[in-house]
């Protein structure tokens, strides 16, 4: 669109031409419904409203302001350029936690394989024995039992307490407190703030750019954001902001920020290039956010190395002891 409009080409034959090209379906029937629209005399933004699943408020707003003041090719650019950078983090934590799952996963259908399988082999062979199992033995074997006996208990409380969890989030002090904890997960809390951070001065500084005022900017970017008790600590900037509050005092209010943001954000309101330095800030977030999802295997892989460690250490003692008290009496029986 940014090419298309830069371009001249008018809006309509503009969205016509990606409609026809894009592969995406759901795209592509979005797109002709904008163009319907700007066929019946509607702003583009108001036929992107249409469709909020697609287009967000963040982004209908920014086209709102760029069809107002004759920007709209630069507006177009400088979304581009943030959905880039969104896809780019989007794919490089995918990419990061796949191999931590995938691992799960096996170790997870190793303990049900063990669980269900094995040790219910084991438990028939030493009770023909006779004989007193050691501790751990027992302690296997009572699981297996129950998770043999019992799985419809276990899966109705996992099943029950997960539609718990998920309602609960739903709500909307449930959202907030979800939010709140995932920001205090070792490691990935901070990993996900910095996210945030990057996301919240990369957007901050584009709606700078656009024109919007602080208290605007600060409105619709808060909105924007999918973390509910960031959204909570921005609405209460904007209230700071709006009794006259400068932004670099209003932010410093939420505890989030820390203090390379607030004095950036402050250098930026006394010189006037805020916008430039969110930039650079947001580039710094950036790179630290590139940099720790490169070595998220590399922290993850102990931690799991030791878990497989003690299971294996575990089912070792539960299974092998026996069998060596059985030998060494059947060995003494010989002699």
């Amino acid at each position: 669109m940014q090419t298309l409009v830069k371009s001249g080409i008018p809006l309509g034959i503009a969205i016509a031409k990606l409609a026809e090209s894009t592969y995406n379906k759901k795209l592509s029937n979005a797109l002709n419904g904008i163009l319907d629209s700007l066929n019946q005399g509607h702003s583009l933004y108001v036929a992107m409203k249409k469709t909020p699943d697609i287009f967000s408020s963040f982004f209908t707003n920014l086209i709102k302001l760029g069809e107002t003041t004759g920007t709209l090719d630069e507006v177009f650019y400088h979304l581009s350029k943030y959905l880039q950078l969104e896809l780019d983090t989007s794919n490089q934590l995918k990419s990061a936690l796949r191999y931590p799952i995938i691992l799960m996963t096996v170790i997870l259908a190793a303990i049900i394989g063990v669980t269900l399988v094995v040790i219910p082999a084991f438990s028939q062979l030493f009770k023909q024995f006779g004989a007193t199992l050691p501790l751990p033995t027992r302690m296997l074997i009572a699981f297996s039992d129950f998770m043999i006996n019992y799985w419809y208990y276990i899966v109705s409380v996992v099943v029950v307490g997960l539609s718990f969890l998920i309602y609960y989030v739903k709500t909307p002090d449930g959202s907030i407190a979800w939010a709140k904890y995932q920001m205090k997960i070792p490691f990935f809390g901070w990993l996900i703030q910095r996210i945030i951070l990057a996301r919240f001065t990369r957007l901050y500084a584009l709606v700078l750019r656009a024109g919007l005022s602080a208290i605007e900017g600060i409105e619709l970017v808060g909105e924007s954001s999918s973390n509910a008790y960031f959204r909570k600590q921005i609405q209460m900037v904007k209230t700071l902001v709006g009794r006259g509050n400068n932004i670099a005092n209003s932010i410093s209010q939420t505890k989030l920020f820390p203090p390379l943001v607030l004095q950036m954000v402050a250098l930026g309101e006394e010189t006037g290039r805020i916008d430039e330095l969110l930039d650079d800030v947001s580039d710094f977030y950036q790179r630290d956010v590139e940099y720790d999802l490169s070595r998220v295997n590399d922290i993850i892989e102990p931690v799991i190395m030791i878990v497989m460690g003690v299971m294996v250490l575990i089912l070792a003692l539960g299974v092998y002891m026996p069998i060596w008290s059985l030998a060494g009496q059947a060995g003494r029986g010989g002699l």
